[in-house]
C-alpha cells in the first residue's frame, strides 16, 4: 500500500510539472492528436492500396494492426522510462541518486515517467477495431473478449519485461539502447497476421520473443474461432508471469554489477 501511494505521489509531481508550462503542453496535446490523426490516415491508405495480403482482406489486417496498439500503448503508459536507462542514463551518471534513495531503483523507473501520448494509441487502436470489426461483423463472445483483453493487458508485461531486462545491461555496459532497440523492433512483425510468415518466424514470435502470442493469436481466435480462448489466456498469462520474474532477476544481478561513472 505504501508503493501504491508513493507511486501516485510521483506521477501527481510528474503530470504537474509538465503543466506548469502551458504553452509546451498546448503544442504537446496539439502534437499528439496530429501525429495520431496522421498515423489513422497513413493506414488506412495502406490497407485501401492493399487488396489483400496472403488471403487477408485490408479489414482483417486492420483489426490485428489496432489491436497490436493496445499493448504497445499500455507498455509506452508506464514504462517508457527504462529507454533513458538503456540509452544514456547510466552512461552520464544519472543514476547515481536513484542508487542512494532507501526505494527500489526499479520501483523509481515506473515512477519517475507517466507518458499520456500512449491514450491517443489507445484510442487510435480500438478506433481501427471497431471500424474494422464492423466491417467484418465480428461473432463476439465472453471467452474472445476475455482473450483479447488478456492479451493487450499481460502482452504489455511482456513488452515491458524485455525493456526491463534489456535495459539492465547497461548497468554493467553503460548503454544498452541499441540491443532494446533491435529486439523491440519484433513488434513491427506482430502486428500482422504470423500465418503470412515462413516458420521460422512464427517460432520466433511465438517462442522466443512472444509478441504474437498475445497480439495475434488472440485476434486469431476472435475472427476464426483458430484456438481456445481459455487456454490461450493461460498460456498468456503464464508467459507474462515467467518473462517478468525473469526480467526482476536480470535487472537485480545487473544492479549489482553497478558503477558510478563518477560525473
Amino acid at each position: 500500500m505504501r508503493y501504491f501511494k508513493l507511486y501516485f505521489t510521483c506521477i501527481k509531481r510528474s503530470m504537474m510539472s509538465r503543466l506548469e508550462y502551458k504553452r509546451d503542453s498546448i503544442i504537446s496535446i496539439l502534437a499528439f492528436l496530429i501525429s495520431n490523426a496522421c498515423s489513422l490516415c497513413s493506414i488506412y491508405f495502406i490497407l485501401q492500396a492493399i487488396p489483400s495480403l496472403k488471403g487477408y482482406t485490408p479489414a482483417e489486417i486492420g483489426f490485428f494492426y489496432g489491436f497490436s496498439m493496445l499493448p504497445i500503448a499500455i507498455d509506452h503508459l508506464f514504462s517508457d522510462e527504462f529507454w533513458l536507462v538503456a540509452f544514456r542514463r547510466v552512461q552520464l551518471g544519472d543514476m547515481d541518486r536513484h542508487f542512494l534513495r532507501p526505494v527500489p531503483v526499479i520501483f523509481q523507473m515506473f515512477a519517475e515517467t507517466f507518458q499520456p501520448d500512449g491514450f491517443g494509441e489507445v484510442i487510435v487502436g480500438i478506433t481501427m477495431i471497431v471500424i474494422c470489426g464492423l466491417n467484418l461483423q465480428v461473432a463476439v463472445s465472453f471467452g474472445a473478449i476475455l482473450v483479447l483483453s488478456i492479451g493487450a493487458i499481460f502482452g504489455a508485461i511482456i513488452i515491458t519485461s524485455f525493456k526491463i531486462a534489456i535495459s539492465s545491461l547497461a548497468f554493467i555496459f553503460k548503454r544498452s539502447g541499441p540491443l532494446l532497440q533491435i529486439i523491440y523492433n519484433f513488434t513491427i512483425y506482430a502486428k500482422y497476421p504470423i500465418a503470412i510468415y515462413p516458420y521460422a518466424i512464427r517460432f520466433i514470435l511465438i517462442f522466443i520473443f512472444p509478441f504474437g502470442l498475445f497480439i495475434s493469436l488472440p485476434v486469431d481466435t476472435l475472427l476464426y474461432g483458430s484456438y481456445n480462448p481459455y487456454l490461450l489466456s493461460l498460456a498468456i498469462i503464464g508467459a507474462a508471469i515467467a518473462f517478468f520474474t525473469l526480467a526482476t532477476f536480470i535487472w537485480t544481478l545487473c544492479a549489482r554489477r553497478y558503477e558510478s561513472t563518477g560525473s
